[in-house]
């Protein structure tokens, strides 16, 4: 027997490795040549993977998602039929020959997802031929979906070009129907027929459709959701003279549908499941099937729009409805509104949602048949005015989880699209309410109608003495009177006394809205958790780094009394004078020169032999830290916060001794306090370490600044973010380095995928000694050595200059006198809750004191989380949406959640990654080392982390952090439009790309 490896295709120079995304045939299928077996995800896009061989397909199979290096195997194929798998050690006679499809040239008109559950349309009509001239908003075809006939609007001038997919073509979502080229020279007419499986059946030249002849509208297949048959539904009974599948039977049973006259297109005629879905009338079939009254006139077709509101309308008809109707005093919800600067239709769709959460069956829908579908998710159709005066119904999304200002932010944007009628089919299809505000047209009464997929609209007439008038009209299958006059009550009182949630609306970590009606009618306005008494200061801060130092401006801003105590001359604690700044001054020195290795590919000749100037490097150094060290003290004084120089220590729960650098030590009297004293360099317990610390031989990340110039051998103990930075940075000044960690890998806190390919730039540079036993460090600065045995125990002695112990930080709280407040320690770091409260509950403590993510950053946002609770909000820190950068070249950097993290929290994770090799910025720059990686849960399609590798990650995160901060998905960053070039645009695509994997998986 022969077996033959299906082996991973190259499409292009850059591509290295692709992600198995579908098996299109399974282990045991016969395949022939030519035939689709999977889809992979490259470097480019998602592409199918065409073999040349024909046999039967045998594994093992690549799992879907695995990565696989190209010309590695995703499966085999057998000339045996049965063989199922080749065996370990089994003769693979050669590569079965794989091509991959890629889509044609030119920008593509693709199938619109018009639905949630659409997954292909059906082509009807070319409203443009190949080679005609089109213009932004021209409608160049109609398409069929599982729900109506639509049109297909274009955004792009141009051409219209082939591959044309012929009238009648299934073409999946996101597929290409047809291209747009620039220039009519360009454009071809060559039109292509694709079956029902998505398969091109033949290619030939475009023949327009005769004037005088419509073309035949087919009908697509419905969507996989339609044609489930749940539970233990006995099958209907067989059709006399006819043949149907027993599972079309049941479905037939499920959706009540008569088999009799019902045409198959099964093998010989046979109904099956799909032909029963078929049968369940759409929107638009139900408005096409009742009478029809001719009339005189001209008429011109309806736009997509007015179309899917008449058949809409149509279709309410076979809702059984009933109004309810109470009125209500707006007064004070309108001044709540203007207070919060957004309009009142926002906040009574907010209202409409805090009152719902008490009533979540008015957001329930009726589903064929006897189904009830049950939703979260509140995502309201609000009816507006377009400049031509009808009426049309944008949808906010997710009123139940954004606060009053995203909210605003969202219906601006949406009043503008749709007052000229710019909607995209997801800004006005599937609401879950309707509200309907005629009264601001001066209606006294009226009542809206509800249509299939909500059970209830709400209008709202124009103010009378008795108040607004809210009518409810509801579906009965799915409310009853009752349930809506209690929703209503609810409504009004939520409406007529708005203080008890428009303040908190939606903000993390104070409950939704919704939450906090659903738990009280009233609202008392937030209570400081600072004890009242005569108090010299309301609140101490012991610290004057970035956590100290936000936490006492967010006080000061809100109207506290705040002393501020810090051990230095000015604050900016180790950021500013031992960490960021200055090492990132040195840092910028060293990219000048590492930057100019490209000069000359780029045309640029006679920079490459820069030369190092100590003294201007310390001295830009020095400028920046003073010169930001005096402007941070002067805007602290400016507000009011008073500082002192000086170490702090508690003597009491109340009581903090200050011992200045000059004069006599003092006490001063405090409500509460926040402590943010930061975390001192590590030096392990090696021999001669911390003796050679006082002689300067050996440094650490608090000592190195004192360095007289750059040595010229530098070794360095520890391979985390510190002694990376280091090392590239010396090497760069013309240093050679040793670095040494005792772990196996250095970076261990980096993904370890971008870990791995930055560990590999570096050992091209320095060298890297890991499972390293550091023995000794002995000499005098200048003549040091470092003493140490690999992991194969062999000892070896480097001679350098200087020593770095890059071993991290370790809190320090010996001289705070912690045991006197009863603030307890997790180990040498301060034992805090998620409000970065102390166990003493007037105590608080932020930054490096409290350990986990040790940066400037994250110090910073942990004291606003403190001053916020000592406001009387109640807010925390979530390390999930912390984000770091790692100052190497390139740069690592990461925000959120890895996939092996988010599996560790039970979330079901998938990423997404791009080379920075194929992006044209990079490549123009000549950075072209690393990638970027998208996080995205699987479930809600939320972004839950970025990681990058790349010369620009610092510039580059802001992005990440709006992504995983925002809580954007993965849609919305797909539609959002990205400059080129720019490396930004990576963003776009990645998102694209994922997407599209999900989307194609799922249908597996």
């Amino acid at each position: 027997m022969n077996h033959y490896a299906i082996t991973m295709p190259q499409l292009s120079d850059t591509m290295t490795e692709g992600v198995v995304v579908t098996w299109e045939k399974q282990a045991g299928d016969r395949v022939e040549r030519g035939d689709i077996v999977a889809t992979v995800e490259t470097d480019k896009a998602i592409m199918d993977v065409e073999v040349f061989k024909a046999g039967y397909l045998a594994g093992p199979l690549a799992e879907v998602g695995a990565t696989i290096a190209v010309g590695a195997a995703l499966g085999y194929i057998t000339d045996t039929a049965g063989d199922m798998a080749i065996a370990a050690g089994e003769v693979v006679e050669e590569q079965a020959q794989t091509e991959m499809i890629p889509h044609h040239a030119g920008t593509p008109v693709v199938m619109p997802q018009l639905s949630d559950t659409m997954t292909e349309g059906i082509v009807v009509t070319w409203e443009k031929q190949p080679g005609d001239a089109i213009k932004r908003g021209d409608i160049v075809a109609t398409v069929e979906t599982d729900k109506a006939i639509m049109d297909v609007e274009v955004f792009q001038d141009g051409f219209l070009s082939g591959p044309i997919a012929d009238v009648g073509s299934v073409v999946e979502v996101g597929h290409p129907m047809a291209f747009i080229v620039d220039d009519a020279a360009k454009s071809n007419d060559t039109g292509v027929t694709i079956s029902a499986e998505h398969k091109v059946k033949d290619t030939h030249k475009v023949a327009p459709h005769p004037a005088d002849k419509q073309p035949t509208i087919p009908v697509p297949k419905a969507a996989p959701v339609q044609i489930s048959a749940e539970g233990n539904v006995s099958p209907v009974a067989r059709p006399t003279g006819r043949q149907a599948s027993p599972y079309a039977r049941k479905v037939a049973a499920q959706l009540g549908v008569n088999l009799t006259g019902l045409a198959g297109t099964g093998p010989s005629g046979v109904i099956v499941a799909a032909d029963v879905a078929r049968a369940r009338p759409s929107m638009a079939e139900v408005a096409h099937s009742l009478p029809q009254v001719d009339v005189p006139g001209q008429g011109r077709k309806m736009t997509s729009m007015e179309k899917a509101v008449s058949h809409a309308m149509t279709a309410s008809l076979t809702l059984p409805t009933f109004n309810v109707t109470m009125n209500i005093n707006t007064a004070a919800l309108t001044a709540a509104a203007k207070a919060k600067k957004v309009s009142v239709t926002v906040a009574i769709a907010k209202a409409c949602s805090v009152a719902m959460a008490k009533f979540p069956r008015m957001n329930w829908t009726y589903q064929p048949v006897d189904k009830l579908v049950e939703r979260a998710n509140h995502d309201f159709g609000i009816a507006v005015m377009s400049n031509d005066g009808g009426l049309v119904v944008p949808i906010l999304h997710g009123i139940e989880k954004k606060p009053l200002e995203a909210l605003q932010s969202d219906w601006t944007g949406l009043v503008e699209r749709a007052r000229v009628r710019k909607l995209a089919p997801a800004e006005y299809s599937n609401p879950t309410f309707t509200i309907s505000n005629m009264g601001m047209l001066g209606v006294s009464h009226f009542t809206a109608i509800p249509t299939p997929g909500i059970s209830a609209i709400l209008a709202i007439a124009a103010s009378g003495p008795q108040g607004t008038p809210f009518t409810i009209t509801g579906d009965h299958r799915v409310l009853n009177g009752a349930d809506v006059a209690l929703y209503l009550a609810a409504l009004k009182q939520t409406i007529e006394a708005p203080e008890g949630w428009i303040q908190g609306s939606g903000v993390r970590g104070q409950g939704t809205a919704a939450e906090t009606a659903a738990t009280s009618s009233t609202h008392a306005a937030p209570v400081s958790p600072i004890p009242e008494g005569n108090w010299d200061f309301p609140v101490v801060v012991v610290g004057g780094g970035p956590g100290g130092e936000d936490c006492a401006r967010d006080l000061a801003d809100h109207g506290i009394k705040v002393m501020m105590v810090n051990n230095e001359p000015f604050p900016g604690g180790e950021c500013l004078w031992r960490g960021c700044i200055p090492s990132k001054a040195w840092r910028a020195a060293a990219d000048v020169i590492r930057n100019r290795a490209h000069d000359a590919d780029m045309g640029v000749d006679g920079t490459n032999t820069p030369k190092l100037n100590w003294e201007q490097v310390e001295k830009h150094r020095r400028w920046v830290q003073t010169s930001r060290g005096e402007m941070a003290l002067k805007a602290d004084k400016g507000m009011k916060i008073d500082v002192r120089e000086g170490y702090g220590e508690f003597v009491d729960a109340h009581t903090l001794k200050i011992t200045p650098v000059e004069g006599e030590p003092y006490t001063v009297r405090f409500g509460a306090a926040v402590i943010a004293t930061g975390a001192p360099a590590f030096v392990p317990p090696i021999p001669g370490a911390r003796e050679n610390l006082a002689t300067g031989g050996v440094v650490t990340s608090d000592t190195i600044w004192n360095l007289a110039k750059p040595p010229k051998k530098l070794g360095i103990v520890g391979g985390g973010v510190i002694g990376v930075e280091m090392a590239q940075i010396f090497r760069d000044f013309g240093t050679e380095v040793l670095m040494l960690e005792r772990h196996d890998r250095i970076l261990a806190e980096i993904e370890e995928e971008i870990g791995k390919v930055l560990i590999a730039s570096l050992e091209k540079e320095i060298t890297v000694v890991t499972s390293a036993d550091i023995k000794e460090a002995s000499g005098k600065p200048g003549k040091m050595k470092l003493r140490y045995a690999n992991k194969e125990g062999v000892e070896s002695t480097f001679d350098c200059d200087v020593i770095l112990m890059a071993t991290g930080k370790r809190p320090d709280t010996s001289r705070l006198n912690l045991d006197k407040v009863g603030v307890e320690l997790d180990g040498a770091a301060i034992k805090v809750n998620a409000r970065c409260q102390t166990s003493a509950t007037h105590i608080y403590a932020v930054g490096d004191v409290i350990g986990g993510y040790m940066l400037a950053h994250t110090a910073a946002t942990q004291g606003r989380v403190a001053a916020s609770n000592l406001l009387g909000h109640d807010d925390e820190y979530d390390q999930d949406r912390d984000c770091a950068v790692t100052f190497s070249r390139p740069q690592a950097g990461f925000v959120g959640l890895s996939v092996a993290q988010a599996k560790a929290k039970g979330i079901d994770a998938v990423e997404a990654k791009m080379p920075m090799s194929i992006d044209a910025k990079a490549m123009i720059t000549g950075e072209t080392e690393g990638m970027i990686k998208l996080v995205a849960d699987k479930a809600s399609g939320r972004i839950i982390g970025v990681h990058f590798l790349a010369d620009h990650t610092d510039t580059l995160i802001g992005t990440g952090v709006m992504m995983v901060a925002g809580e954007m998905t993965l849609t919305q960053v797909a539609r959002a439009i990205f400059p080129h070039p720019t490396q930004t645009e990576l963003f776009g695509e990645l998102a694209r790309r994922l997407l599209n994997r999900l989307r194609r998986t799922a249908k597996k």
